[in-house]
């Protein structure tokens, strides 16, 4: 004679210390000589079912100053077929500034018909956060008077920046003439750079097709005597001890003062006694 053990339990969902009716049977030539007393007050419990996800991919990102990651792609494996159980996909970079390979920590969550499941988050998943790109707006190069050099001054306003950061990016305008030398409409090549501590997350985009002007510098002279002369028939005049006040040092020795000038008149003229 054999014993045939089955049972249910009174829920099919998970709970602890859940009833369990028995329903044993008898089989074999002489089972039908014997009846059988089921045992009673049994319990035990049922566990919820650990589900994984396939397929997680995380995308990369531009810098936007926080942790979150885009996670999509996974797939629920270990659902019990006919219950409809939704998986929610969401993670977190290992910190928010720009980096490669960046370990991510998935944070998935379950809908639907979820209560009997736990959920095994995936791992081991990296992805990349790269700089933001800002651009100056309004950029526009200064005209500046001669001074030697090709250094030129720069406007404009850093567009682009996270909110959050906008206490510790800040713009350093600069630029460079293509000459020198006066002239009118040259050409202004910016060299910008970004400074502060969250700096390092974003790349600059320099404006381009900037120009201005650059504009003779007003020199004086200074200390210059005319002498009299004998009257010779033309009106030249003889300067000496002039000189030369606000020249640029670098060009001391490729601007010389040559002095001259000429009288009102070419006829000499008689001073009258009071």
């Amino acid at each position: 004679m054999t014993l045939t053990q089955a049972g249910t339990f009174s829920q099919s969902n998970i709970g602890n210390n859940l009833v369990v009716t028995a329903a044993d049977t008898l089989s074999g030539g002489a089972a039908g000589n014997y009846t059988l007393t089921q045992p009673t007050g049994l319990t035990a419990n049922i566990t919820a079912k650990a589900l994984t996800v396939t397929g997680t991919t995380v995308s990369n990102k531009v810098y936007d100053g926080t942790a979150t990651a885009t996670v999509t792609g996974g797939s629920l494996v270990g659902v019990v077929s006919g219950e409809t159980v939704t998986l929610t996909q969401a993670g977190n970079f290992s910190q928010s500034n720009v980096g490669t390979g960046l370990a991510v920590t998935i944070a998935d969550t379950l809908g639907g018909a979820s209560s009997n499941y736990t959920l095994t988050q995936p791992t081991g998943l990296t992805a990349n956060i790269t700089p933001k790109a800002l651009t100056v707006t309004s950029a526009a190069a200064v005209n500046k008077t001669y001074d030697a050099t090709n250094t030129a001054t720069l406007t404009g306003t850093l567009s682009g920046v996270v909110s959050a950061d906008s206490a510790n990016v800040s713009l350093v305008q600069a630029g460079t003439f293509s000459q020198a030398n006066i002239g009118t409409g040259l050409v202004v090549t910016a060299a910008d750079s970004l400074t502060g501590s969250a700096a390092g997350n974003y790349t600059l985009t320099q404006p381009t097709g900037l120009t201005a002007n650059i504009s003779a510098k007003a020199l004086t002279v200074s200390g210059t005597v005319v002498a009299s002369k004998v009257y010779d028939g033309t009106n030249a005049a003889s300067f000496s001890g002039g000189t030369l006040n606000g020249l640029v040092s670098a060009d001391i020795a490729n601007v010389t003062l040559t002095q001259a000038g000429t009288f009102s008149q070419s006829n000499k003229v008689t001073l009258v006694p009071a």
